[in-house]
């Protein structure tokens, strides 16, 4: 058995959710996928991995192989990139976790300029909001908003975002504007709840270093950012989200921007990988990629209505 090999074996079956999957991958069969995980069980002496017939799930051994397989094979990737010709382009796989709204937004649309510098890197990115384990799920370099405590990983500040509050123009012609948040009961307000607690999120807003928040009256509640959006910008009512889920529909005029005097500042938005990931070619660049590409859109800095 080459123990290098079966620990990535393992590891794909890991990040895959399954020997098929993982074998699908990797294209081998899924015999061979079994077969050497269970050598590596054999050679640790240690059960890796409870299996049933719907579903796996890791032991605490199995927990402690894999995050130590993941940082062993990423030094291995890092000393064959050391040892590569001078000058050699970043290459490999890289996975990328983001917010839905920040990748199909932000991130994708600048992706063909990264893959033009970068041919010889693969970008696999997933969009999800929820919480995700770098090392267990085998992530490179992940975004998130808001504070993400792990004193495993560094955090580098992309932009600052606000609570903007928006609507369509047509939306205004028929209706007019609020000029105060406390007139914001007299116009159809869109809310979003958080998705786990159903909770219906306030809206903020800070005047003269006084914060205040309020929730609207709204016949319209989603836990989806997109579809409040949408319905926005289809003359629905008025919203407030943050500036980065918003700002390219404020660019172009699709949504106006209301009550800037009183505009909150938001969560920041960070990129987040370990520390010793920063040495790996392919994530250097692609967290340089992050900050030129939210530096050049000017998140964080909503256009005044005007």
């Amino acid at each position: 058995m080459d123990r290098l090999d079966a620990l990535k074996v393992f590891c794909r079956v890991v990040e895959a959710g399954g020997f098929r999957p993982a074998a699908d991958r990797l294209g081998i069969s899924t015999a061979s996928v079994t077969k050497q995980v269970a050598a590596l069980e054999v050679h640790f002496r240690v059960k890796l991995l409870h299996r049933t017939t719907r579903r796996m799930s890791l032991t605490d051994e199995g927990r402690q192989c894999y995050e130590n397989a993941v940082r062993l094979l990423a030094d291995m990737g890092e000393l064959e990139d050391s040892l590569r010709r001078s000058g050699a382009s970043p290459s490999g796989v890289l996975r990328v976790d983001l917010p839905a709204i920040v990748a199909s937004r932000i991130v994708a649309p600048a992706l063909p300029s990264f893959q033009l510098a970068y041919p010889e890197i693969t970008v696999r990115m997933s969009a999800n909001d929820r919480l995700v384990d770098m090392v267990e799920e085998g992530i490179d370099v992940m975004v998130r908003i808001g504070n993400l405590n792990d004193s495993r990983l560094v955090a580098q500040t992309l932009t600052g975002t606000q609570y903007v509050c928006c609507a369509a123009p047509d939306y205004l012609a028929r209706r007019g504007s609020p000029s105060t948040p406390e007139e914001l009961d007299g116009f159809d307000c869109l809310n979003f709840s958080y998705p786990r607690s159903r909770r219906v999120r306030p809206w903020y807003f800070q005047r003269d270093g006084q914060d205040s928040s309020l929730a609207p009256r709204s016949g319209f509640v989603t836990d989806h950012v997109e579809s409040l959006i949408e319905a926005a910008t289809a003359r629905g009512g008025i919203i407030q989200v943050l500036s980065i889920s918003v700002q390219d529909k404020l660019d172009s005029g699709e949504l106006v921007q209301l009550l800037p005097d009183w505009a909150a500042p938001g969560p920041d938005v960070a990129v987040l990988f370990q520390q010793r990931q920063l040495r790996a070619a392919k994530v250097k660049a692609f967290v340089e990629f992050l900050h030129q590409t939210f530096g050049n859109r000017g998140h964080g800095r909503p256009r005044n209505e005007g």
